[in-house]
């Protein structure tokens, strides 16, 4: 303890202790005593050669001392002021540090009043008698035990640590080791919580014992449980909603909730998403805030913009394999030369519909390293014909037909499909015919279902492809709303078309997507919606709800920033502080990065200008936008800036807005206010000057938030509304020459 410090200490315990005796003097004396202070209330040790630590003890009586039995006092009784020497037994054997302790010194008088309390504490091995304990008892133990876990499997890896799955239990670990999902792990560490679920919160020592893949359990799907969602564990879920101020927002029964990506890597973020519908897999960690929880994210799918118009033309994909067509296309799914391709998925190829729509023709194939394929195979190719085909067809395998054009078609919407196909003799036989109705994947009902048992596998299938081209045609219904329809054509039995049963690897026999080649109009494959209710989804049919919120930014994402620069919060201290440029100062670049990424747009003007510069501000001149603590701080002397909000790309016709902020007007170190006003307005557009609220007696101001709204007409996916300063000339405003304000919490929602 620093010499000055504690004699100021020692004076004060004094002072009180005087004046604890003068209050009793007037008491009779009795043999005990009323008050015990001392000048110290923790203790800590080392386990080995401990140091011995004095603590003086002040006292109007006799007091008696009481010690675990590690710790001995001398001495042990006392009267008045006694400066008493504390020691510590060694905390070891002959196998080393054994665990750490702690316990509570006595110091004690009459009453439990007239205690003197020294919490002392000696360093230790926290493993020494720690258990081995599976994931499960990890997450049932007490915060703040060690442990010594195995091994459990990495289910998710995030910017700040990463989430340990035993198949039953999963439990996140704050810890910025280098892992990857599949690894299986054996960690020694301490248990604790975050938002009040179950985390490792210490990893004193971590080994990836091996690596792999990691199959995700079916997701709960939290839309259908969120109103009473506790998030007391932390859970693997699909979330569907809207992005909005880098948020998805779910809303059920006119009831909005909020899902925050927590320690989130860049490539799984969708902040940049503001205004699309997005699906959200991962892991649930804790309730952040009413109606607001955390997820560790896994996967995460675009699903375009929440507003689609309905298009005057409903949904038609078309595509043609011919020989005039052949050069349109030949170069995708893998081209004429084809690619061999053994690993799990689409590949990242498919034949976009090359005669009217936007459409897929895909392929996915499960993983085949273990199969032992035949040389060359299996492939994926534009044959000479200009036909799509692939060769190592296996079970599991599909094709997928889908197409677009960004509007939800609503349940009751009506599908149609025809294509020709056909395999080689050595081909697959067997396959399921499916389509997907909005929520799951349905069997075609102009097939019936069969089984098959020539493969021995009592595979279900219904349809068999022959080695000639037949047509497969099918019509069915949306149960639910759907952005993008889909078909697909499913191998289910290893079974050759030649009867000759069962391969033994993947081969060269093909599977295709036909045509006949004769540039009829007729042959290629069609993909449709062939009716659809008029008042559908999308929002095309009746707007969008007013309340509806279209843009949110509350700047919470510029705290790691404003944490490391050091920025100041100047209204919450009612003082103007050094606010670091964002424009000049290491390390803050990213956030302009970040601003112009979200669609922002900065502005500037000066002394003597009367037009707002839109051009990257020169060096020095403008370049006024600075940090504060999670929101920010616009002008300087002979300067003023604003901002220019993305425009809502998610609006599909003119709509009613209000828009509400908080700002509040800089003062000087004199408190001597910066006298202007702000205007909101869409860029060319109506504008609305918005009068200060801030407190001022005579010259005299201090710093306080306001909030201020404003209300436009006929706001479209091309509008960009401004906010600034009213004056571009700060000297307008007052003879200071000063317009310098802050900003935070925009909020526009539908009229």
């Amino acid at each position: 303890m620093n010499t000055f410090v504690k004699i100021l200490r020692v004076a004060a315990i004094s002072a009180a202790f005087a004046a604890v005796l003068s209050s009793c003097k007037k008491e009779p004396v009795e043999n005990v005593a009323k008050a015990v202070l001392g000048d110290q209330s923790i203790m800590t040790f080392a386990a080995k050669n401990p140091a011995a630590q004095t603590v003086t003890v002040y006292s109007d009586g006799p007091w008696q001392s009481k010690t675990p039995d590690w710790i001995t006092v001398d001495p042990a009784t006392g009267d008045g002021v006694v400066s008493v020497t504390v020691t510590a037994r060694e905390n070891v054997d002959g196998s080393g540090m054994l665990e750490p302790r702690k316990d509570t010194i006595f110091f004690a008088g009459k009453t439990k009043a007239s205690r003197l309390i020294i919490l002392v504490s000696q360093e230790g091995d926290a493993y020494r008698n720690a258990e081995h304990l599976t994931l499960d008892k990890v997450a049932a133990l007490a915060d703040g035990k060690a442990f010594v876990m195995d091994e459990a499997t990495v289910a998710a890896v995030s910017s700040a640590g990463f989430v340990l799955n035993s198949g039953a239990t999963n439990v996140y670990v704050k810890d910025a080791s280098t892992v990857k999902v599949g690894d299986k792990v054996a960690v020694k560490g301490i248990k604790g919580s975050i938002n009040s679920v179950p985390a490792i919160t210490t990893v004193d020592e971590l080994t990836v014992k091996s690596s792999g893949s990691f199959e995700y359990p079916e997701a709960r799907n939290l839309n259908d449980e969120i109103a009473t969602y506790k998030g007391e564990a932390i859970d693997y879920i699909v979330v569907n909603g809207v992005v909005i101020g880098g948020n998805l927002l779910v809303t059920v029964n006119d009831v909005d909730y909020s899902i925050k990506q927590v320690d989130c890597p860049a490539e799984l973020s969708i902040s940049k998403l503001t205004g699309n519908k997005v699906e959200l897999r991962g892991y649930t960690c804790g309730l952040l805030g009413a109606n607001m929880f955390g997820i560790l994210t896994t996967a995460f799918k675009d699903n375009g913009p929440s507003v689609v118009p309905r298009p005057d033309k409903l949904l038609y994909a078309k595509w043609r394999f011919t020989t005039s067509l052949f050069p349109n296309y030949a170069d995708f799914f893998g081209g004429t030369t084809g690619i061999v391709d053994a690993s799990e998925g689409f590949g990242g190829l498919y034949v976009p519909s090359n005669v009217e729509g936007n459409g897929k023709i895909q392929y996915y194939q499960i993983d085949k390293t273990g199969l032992n394929p035949g040389s060359g195979n299996p492939k994926r190719i534009i044959g000479g014909t200009g036909h799509p085909y692939v060769t190592g067809a296996w079970p599991g395998d599909y094709w997928l037909f889908s197409a677009t054009d960004n509007y939800e078609y609503p349940a009751g919407t009506n599908l149609h499909i025809k294509y020709l196909t056909r395999v080689s003799a050595t081909g697959q036989r067997y396959w399921m015919l499916e389509y997907f109705d909005g929520n799951d994947w349905k069997p075609a009902e102009e097939y019936p279902i069969q089984t098959e048992t020539e493969s021995g596998t009592n595979a279900q299938y219904n349809f068999q492809e022959p080695t000639a081209n037949i047509a497969v045609e099918c019509y069915w219904t949306l149960a639910a709303p759907c952005r993008e329809p889909m078909f697909r054509m499913r191998c289910v039995a290893n079974a050759q078309a030649n009867d000759k049963g069962p391969l033994g690897a993947p081969n060269g026999g093909t599977c295709r997507i036909a045509d006949n080649d004769d540039d009829k109009e007729d042959e290629g494959p069609v993909f449709e919606v062939t009716d659809a209710p008029a008042d559908g989804g999308g929002g095309g049919g009746g707007g969008v709800k007013p309340g509806t919120v279209l843009f949110e930014e509350d700047f919470e994402w510029l705290e790691p920033y404003a944490t490391a620069a050091n920025a100041p919060d100047d209204i919450t201290s009612n003082s103007v502080g050094s606010s670091p440029n964002i424009f000049t100062t290491e390390g803050l670049q990213p956030i302009l990065a970040t601003l112009l990424e979200k669609g922002y747009a900065y502005i500037w003007g000066g002394k003597g200008m009367t037009e707002w510069a839109t051009t990257e501000p020169d060096s020095g001149n403008g370049r006024t936008l600075y940090l504060q603590k999670n929101y920010l701080k616009f002008g300087k002397s002979d300067w003023s800036s604003g901002l220019v909000l993305p425009a809502i790309s998610s609006l599909s016709s003119a709509t009613n807005i209000d828009i509400t902020f908080d700002w509040c007007w800089c003062m000087t170190g004199g408190s001597k206010p910066d006298i202007m006003t702000l205007t909101a307005e869409v860029a060319g557009g109506e504008s609305v000057e918005l009068s200060s609220t801030q407190p001022t007696e005579g010259d005299q101001t201090k710093l306080e938030w306001q909030h201020a709204s404003a209300s436009f007409n006929g706001i479209t996916a091309e509008s960009r509304i401004v906010l600034r300063p009213t004056n571009v000339d700060p000297y307008v405003s007052n003879t200071r020459g000063q317009n310098r304000w802050y900003l935070d919490n925009i909020k526009i929602v539908v009229r």
